[in-house]
């Protein structure tokens, strides 16, 4: 009779048997977990125990094991528990679902203290030593020995160890990016991952700013980013410097990189009001005696709500397509026309409030030349005089440099707005208020333009939001913006109108004391700061067309192209003052047609189609949007057609 083929046959010789492949599968499953409870320790992978702990189906090896362990390896997990490989992809990435956050992924594997010294720990080397080949030739001779060679030999080097400076303590999440894979896949992505990890490699080693010149240099890099886009010239990035720094073996290859938002809410909510609260509150006094005290008054909370429902659904686009930039997201969902439809109202609207600044600031300066000289030169030679001073200042690159003239602008908005309640408040106390219209069934149509101007803030609600530090706070930032706002356009529009009656003028500086010396200082200088930032406002309109003229081509190094553009800056300057001067006759009509034609598409119809496309998913939210649409452009056809037959 022949041996039962389950008879185990005994020899010098090794014959194959047939649960050899099983014996292979238990030595290779045993091996790989010593390995992978050894690279718990952060020292090795930097993984944490918590990952290591994870289930995972089995894969086909491990699915195979002996209850009788070969010597020299390590017994079978005895809760029969596969052990997940070592690579942290998979299901470490998270996506954020916060409906304002800033869309991006989040894999960033927190490392718990209690982990940071197990490589020290006596009992882990104990138990991990016994499973380890004790010859450093022995570990060759196992399977894959060439590749897993150091952590054989780790228990003969635990004395000569170092940390590596990538993996120091609280630094380490710090080292571990999330994946940017779905941001450089966006039109543009690849050049702004770039410029964000350089200036987050670099940016540690500048020196400190003060805290006017943090803040407004923080709110001038905002502007650079208007509506979402790279304003930033090529020619003179503020990132392209480089900082020489000594490299060595330890040097990490991805240095540690910040979160994209660094602004605190109330940061947030200053910035944000700084972009709303500007020149447009002086015309507003003028705007309540063209459509009334009452009519203005709901109409401006009207569209106080109105403008808070737009940007907010702008946002939550912006957020569900997860794209950066105004004119990208109308790309993304309705293609290149609606994209070059935005772009196009931005440069209108930019152009139309240049253009009313200079008109503002030439009526000032020739109030104050009248009282104080006795000259009087006319609107017109103002706005050349004025165009003269803007062509060398709209050649400016460095967008920081125009950080004085900012500070100087907001500092005398601010006391505009002081002076002119003080004295108001006073005459008003004194002689009481004037006659006023509830309605104006005449030049209602000029307020709507007017009141538009003054809300129209929507360049910067994108850069904002995503300076945040916490985005899921936008909205009540926004609310909160919202709010004071209209509280200060209907309080300074009512106190000048109930106080000046019909004889309010369209700049009402022009209405208080000429013969104060604070007066005339107020007027003196906050023309020259309105003249010093009008190229910070002209800045998007010549960036937005120069990118599209030029494409790629720099001026840095080709003179050609560095003439060429200064030629097209002169160009749009010239035409921009050429505009002031044919509205310089009736400014109040000029500031209503802008906020009419340019700001009614930008704010009310556009947001609404955008969110149409992607958020709208009931019948009423597809409704609301419509609504606002076709509500949006009666409004803008109507009363651009009156302001221009009027």
């Amino acid at each position: 009779m022949g041996e039962s083929p389950t008879k185990r046959i005994s020899g010098p010789v090794p014959i194959v048997r047939r649960d050899s492949d099983a014996r292979v599968a238990s030595r290779n499953t045993s091996r790989r977990t010593s390995m992978a409870r050894l690279a718990a320790s952060p020292l090795v992978s930097g993984t944490p125990l918590s990952v290591l702990n994870q289930k995972r189906p089995e894969s086909p090896s491990s699915s195979v094991i002996d209850d009788r362990a070969s010597p020299g390896t390590v017994p079978r997990n005895p809760s029969a528990q596969a052990y997940p490989s070592l690579s942290t992809s998979g299901s470490s990435e998270a996506e954020d679902t916060s409906i304002l956050g800033r869309g991006e992924p989040q894999v960033d594997i927190p490392l718990s203290s209690s982990h940071s010294s197990a490589i020290d720990d006596p009992t882990l080397w104990k138990n991990v030593s016994k499973h380890l080949a004790t010859d450093a030739k022995g570990s060759l001779k196992l399977a894959s020995g060439d590749i897993t060679r150091d952590l054989y030999t780790l228990p003969a080097k635990k004395n000569n160890l170092r940390r590596s400076r990538s993996l120091t303590g609280a630094d380490l999440p710090g080292e571990r990016r999330g994946s940017a894979a779905s941001q450089i896949r966006l039109p543009g992505g690849f050049r702004r991952q770039f410029i964000l990890h350089k200036n987050s490699k670099y940016g540690h080693q500048l020196s400190k700013p003060t805290f006017f010149t943090r803040n407004f240099l923080e709110f001038l890099s905002i502007y650079g980013h208007f509506a979402g886009e790279d304003l930033e010239d090529e020619d003179y990035l503020a990132c392209s410097y480089v900082v020489d720094k000594d490299t060595d073996e330890e040097t990490p290859l991805l240095e540690p990189r910040a979160h994209g938002g660094t602004a605190s809410t109330l940061k947030s909510f200053f910035l944000l009001l700084k972009s709303f609260v500007g020149t447009g509150v002086l015309f507003l006094p003028r705007a309540f005696y063209n459509g009334g005290i009452l009519f203005c008054t709901l109409t401006l909370l009207f569209f106080g709500v109105l403008s808070y429902w737009c940007y907010y659904i702008l946002v939550l686009t912006k957020v569900k397509t997860r794209v950066s930039s105004f004119g990208d997201i109308g790309m993304t969902l309705y293609g290149k026309n609606m994209k070059l439809l935005i772009l196009s109202s931005i440069i209108l609207s930019q152009v139309g409030f240049v253009a009313a600044y200079t008109i503002f600031t030439a009526e000032n300066l020739r109030a104050f030349t009248i009282n104080f000289f006795n000259m009087d030169i006319s609107l017109g030679k103002w706005v050349v005089m004025e165009c003269v001073v803007f062509i060398p200042l709209s050649l400016i690159r460095n967008i920081t440099k125009l950080s004085l003239a900012a500070l100087l602008a907001n500092i005398f908005i601010l006391s505009g707005l002081v002076t002119i309640v003080y004295y108001a408040s006073l005459d008003l106390i004194e002689n009481g208020p004037a006659h006023v219209e509830l309605f104006n069934q005449d030049k209602w149509s000029l307020f709507i333009g007017v009141a538009i101007f003054a809300f129209e803030g929507i360049g910067l609600i994108i850069p904002v939001q995503e300076s945040m530090k916490h985005p899921e706070q936008y909205p009540k930032v926004l609310g909160a913006v919202i709010i004071v706002c209209s509280i200060l356009f209907i309080g300074v529009g009512s106190l000048g109108y109930m106080t000046y009656g019909d004889q309010v003028n369209t700049v009402v500086i022009l209405n208080l004391p000429q013969s104060s010396i604070a007066v005339r200082s107020i007027q003196l200088f906050y023309a020259i700061a309105i003249l010093l930032s009008a190229p910070l406002q002209l800045l998007p309109a010549i960036r937005i067309i120069e990118s599209r003229i030029y494409k790629r081509r720099s001026g840095k190094t080709d003179s050609a192209t560095k003439w060429s553009k200064n030629m097209f800056r002169t160009c749009v300057v010239v035409g921009t003052s050429l505009i002031a001067y044919l509205g310089s006759s009736n400014l109040d009509q000029f500031v209503s047609f802008v906020g009419s034609f340019a700001c009614i598409p930008l704010v009310y119809m556009y947001p609404p189609m955008l969110h149409y496309k992607i958020c709208a998913h009931t019948r009423l939210m597809k409704a609301i949007d419509m609504s606002l649409v076709v509500l949006g452009g009666v409004a803008m056809l109507y009363t651009s057609y009156q302001v221009i037959v009027g």
